[in-house]
């Protein structure tokens, strides 16, 4: 499906999004406005601040602090990656040049920070505790997912326990956060927050297996370099799928070849994708998404119908089906 109908729906209120963000952005820095315009002309799907707006207006409205949150959300999640592409040595993002390969890794870095710092003062702004606490909560669990998976790449034991409590943390702490701030500006009922915490959390959970799918469809043009996940030894749903279902000796040889620091990446990339074509692992992950799509979509049953309750229900469509 075309994310861009759903865009059509909300063009103004999308556009004084990326107005408040681009404004805020600017810096007497020369090189810093450079790198983000940059940053703001290769920009993707932008699909948190999307999410922001069309959870607001679907539960009541919208006001000037919505757009805050939406460009909160955008610039923090612009943030996490562009301290992640340095951190994962990453040339490419989505097909695009990233920053720390166009510039380098320090300007990615600074960049990251100032994005963050400035997402912070708009939040300030607003005088809203519980906005801010929202947020401030986003990043702790964002930083905390981070350096989980980083443990867990380093001991190579993920459960599937793990992943779910990794991926809550690194994506869908950011959709809540974005989702429930939005709401709140336009209604206090904590049953619909809740509601919405639910809606949002099982998207985000959805929006993360979907993408480590990926991983192990090569002949996909996802804009995601295949296999690059089992590269940094991060053990994802298709993968950890499979070796829960493959032999010992399977398992102790994938263990293996990922603790051998050594071993060409060619061939530890191809030994995890038969493993997990062997052993169904993109069947499983696919199956585990659908449910989480299904329980986002019942979490929206409070609501009443709308053009933007339907966006949000294709948005989940979207986010199950996505192709890159």
């Amino acid at each position: 499906m075309d994310i861009n109908k759903i865009n059509s729906d909300i063009r103004e209120d999308f556009q004084r999004y990326r107005s408040l963000m681009e404004t805020t952005l600017v810096s007497g820095s020369s090189l810093l406005n450079t790198i983000n315009s940059y940053l703001l002309q290769t920009s993707g799907k932008q699909l948190r601040p999307l999410l922001a707006i069309l959870s607001a207006r679907a539960c009541g409205g919208l006001n000037e602090r919505t757009i805050s949150c939406a460009a909160v959300a955008e610039m923090i999640h612009t943030a996490t990656l562009l301290h992640d592409d340095v951190a994962d040595q990453s040339d490419k993002r989505r097909g695009v040049r990233t920053v720390q390969a166009e510039y380098n890794p320090a300007a990615s870095i600074l960049t990251g920070d100032y994005w963050l710092a400035k997402s912070m003062s708009i939040l300030v702004s607003l005088n809203d505790a519980r906005i801010m606490g929202f947020y401030t909560k986003t990043v702790e669990d964002l930083s905390e997912g981070e350096l989980f998976q980083m443990q867990k790449a380093s001991s190579l034991d993920t459960t599937e326990e793990d992943y779910y409590s990794i991926i809550y943390s690194k994506t869908a702490s950011l959709f809540v956060g974005t989702v429930k701030s939005a709401v709140f500006t336009v209604c206090r009922d904590e049953n619909v927050l809740s509601a919405m915490e639910e809606y949002a959390g099982q998207l985000g959970i959805a929006f993360q297996i979907r993408d480590d799918i990926f991983d192990y469809m090569p002949g996909l043009d996802t804009g995601k370099p295949a296999g690059g996940d089992v590269v940094e030894r991060k053990l994802t749903l298709p993968l950890i799928a499979a070796l829960n279902a493959a032999t010992e000796n399977e398992r102790d040889k994938m263990i293996s070849m990922l603790k051998n620091n050594d071993a060409e990446e060619s061939l530890l990339m191809e030994e995890a994708v038969r493993l997990v074509e062997k052993y169904s692992g993109i069947a499983i992950a696919q199956k585990a998404l659908a449910e989480r799509c299904k329980r986002a979509v019942e979490a929206l049953s409070f609501m009443v119908e709308s053009e933007y309750k339907r966006d949000l229900i294709l948005l989940t469509r979207y986010v199950g089906e996505r192709s890159r």
